[in-house]
């Protein structure tokens, strides 16, 4: 919702009223919840107070007067009158007093002990009720004259009227706690509503000051900014923004100026670095984000796959130029489509290779493995498609062309960032990882296989790629073996090399010469296990040295 400067005087003015309001609003309900506590205290409590203390007295003289009458040895009739009288008056004493205790429940604002309280009451009237049985059974033995049945129930008696005397004074002093109560809340709301009034009225006052100066401040600050950023873009600075901090006249007016300003430098930084940058996704990282132009990097665990055209040179020397640039093109093509539908980054075409990355920030930091896998399987399927359009596009000059194709996948830590010059620049990766993706491409020859992966690569792609392990390695260059996988089709079906590596890596030769064997009269068309079998040739002929650790070195890229 956009506030114009009308609304945010008016709005200014709205709060304050709504808080005095609510002051108001709440300072008469508080008073109400006084007046309600002290007509509570006057009607009910303070006679509940009063109607139990007379109670008190009336059972305290009614025993007096029995125990006058125990001690005469003849009744006195005013006395045994007086008794009776004072029973009654007890009777509608309890009478009054349930009655303010229904009164006191039925109320707006009952105490919380009031159960308790008319619990303690139905025990005193329930001790009184004892207590006058046994006050009337023993004026009765008195009158017959059975003198030793009545000594015997008199100290009872004496206990009774005592019992009596305590739960009444305990119920009293219960209803006076429950009065004091009653005060002092009456006294801590009338206290509170006092504070409460003075401190919201200064609270209105500073509110409604602050709010109008701060409107007052935003607008004259946000006008200053406008004037200050016209100049600069007057001079030919474009690297301006005016911050927008509300939503009126002024706060729009520099959204539309930041937009127009934004429009002018977008347009200077296109022309600066759409040259040097080939995927959009970096181009649009660049306008986005101005720190991702300047030279530096970073060090990620990215994925990096090397693509190659098999035997480049002797098709080049069959085809005529144009020839040769139609099907280099149409390669090229079919290979950035498969990197391209996996989020991966075209670095570079180094003549008839492709050079692709994936890892932050344009893939997941958890995913890029299994990308560059899938880029390597399209890759693959997009070859066919390749082929194809190779015959049908150059017919005649097509025939007797030896097409094939090799991968090399790796996965580590490498050095992400720009590299270049100040006027040629471009965003790639470099790093050991890099130049093993490049030695297993052309390890591919090795073994006769289309596509390889590090042992990273696998570990990391898991259950999401069909591999099959083909050796141990040391690459020119590097001190580290690493493992090596074939990375094959879902659909492929290809006999594992467990068994057969085993016993080559114990130096069993025999072993690993007649499993080897057993794969390749299984599956003549497998590359792979021929391999082994010349190497296990080798080796027979020329042992390797003690400790050998089952590692095939490669002397050369």
């Amino acid at each position: 919702m956009h506030l114009n400067m009308a609304h945010k005087i008016f709005g200014i003015a709205l709060v304050v009223l709504v808080l005095m309001a609510a002051v108001a609003v709440y300072s008469v309900r508080l008073t109400a919840e006084i007046s309600a506590d002290l007509d509570l205290m006057a009607t009910k409590q303070l006679p509940l107070s009063d109607t139990i203390g007379e109670l008190n007295v009336k059972i305290l003289e009614q025993g007096v007067l029995m125990q006058r009458l125990f001690a005469l040895p003849e009744e006195s009739t005013q006395m045994v009158a007086r008794v009776e009288v004072l029973g009654s008056e007890i009777d509608a004493d309890f009478k009054r007093a349930y009655a303010l205790l229904k009164a006191e429940a039925e109320s707006r604002h009952p105490p919380e002990t009031i159960d308790a309280l008319g619990a303690s009451m139905a025990k005193v009237e329930r001790a009184y009720r004892v207590y006058e049985k046994r006050g009337l059974d023993l004026l009765a033995l008195h009158r017959s004259g059975d003198r030793p049945e009545f000594h015997e129930k008199l100290p009872d008696f004496n206990k009774l009227q005592s019992s009596v005397d305590a739960e009444t004074g305990t119920l009293r002093r219960h209803v006076e706690a429950v009065a004091d109560e009653a005060i002092k809340r009456a006294d801590e709301n009338e206290r509170f509503l006092l504070m409460f009034n003075t401190v919201m009225t200064a609270l209105s006052a500073v509110l409604a000051l602050g709010i109008a100066a701060l409107v007052t401040s935003v607008l004259v600050r946000n006008v200053r900014n406008l004037v200050r950023a016209a100049e600069q873009v007057e001079d030919g600075v474009l690297d301006v923004e005016v911050e927008v901090t509300t939503n009126d006249e002024v706060g729009r007016l520099s959204a539309s100026f930041n937009d127009m300003v934004g429009g002018l430098r977008q347009k200077e930084r296109i022309k600066d670095t759409f040259g040097r940058y080939i995927d959009p996704r970096i181009v649009d990282k660049l306008l986005e984000d101005e720190q991702f132009t300047q030279f530096g990097g970073e060090r990620r665990e990215m994925t990096v796959m090397f693509i190659d055209l098999q035997g480049y040179t002797s098709i080049s020397e069959q085809l005529a130029p144009h020839d040769l640039v139609r099907m280099l093109n149409m390669f090229l093509g079919h290979m950035t489509d498969a990197v391209a539908a996996t989020q991966g980054v075209i670095n570079d075409f180094q003549g008839d290779a492709v050079m692709a990355y994936w890892g932050p920030p344009f893939t997941g930091a958890d995913e890029h493995a299994a990308l560059a896998c899938q880029a390597a399987l399209g890759a693959q399927a997009n070859f066919e498609t390749f082929r194809a359009d190779v015959a049908a596009e150059l017919g005649t000059s097509a025939e007797g062309l030896d097409l094939g194709m090799r991968i090399g996948i790796s996965t580590g830590h490498m050095i992400a960032g720009n590299i270049g010059s100040p006027t040629s620049r471009k965003f790639s990766v470099v790093g050991d990882p890099v130049n093993l993706g490049a030695r297993l491409e052309g390890a591919n020859k090795t073994y006769g296989t289309r596509a390889m992966l590090s042992e990273r690569t696998r570990e990391l792609a898991g259950d999401t790629v069909h591999v099959r392990e083909l050796d141990l390695i040391r690459v020119k260059g590097k001190t580290e073996p690493t493992r090596i996988f074939e990375l094959l089709t879902p659909e492929a079906s290809v006999n594992d090399l467990v068994i057969g590596l085993q016993a080559y890596r114990a130096r069993d030769w025999p072993a690993a010469e007649l499993a080897f064997q057993a794969l390749k009269d299984a599956a003549p068309t497998d590359p792979v296990p021929p391999v082994f079998l010349d190497r296990i040739a080798h080796l027979k002929q020329n042992p390797p040295e003690a400790g050998w650790d089952g590692v095939w070195v490669f002397e050369t890229k």
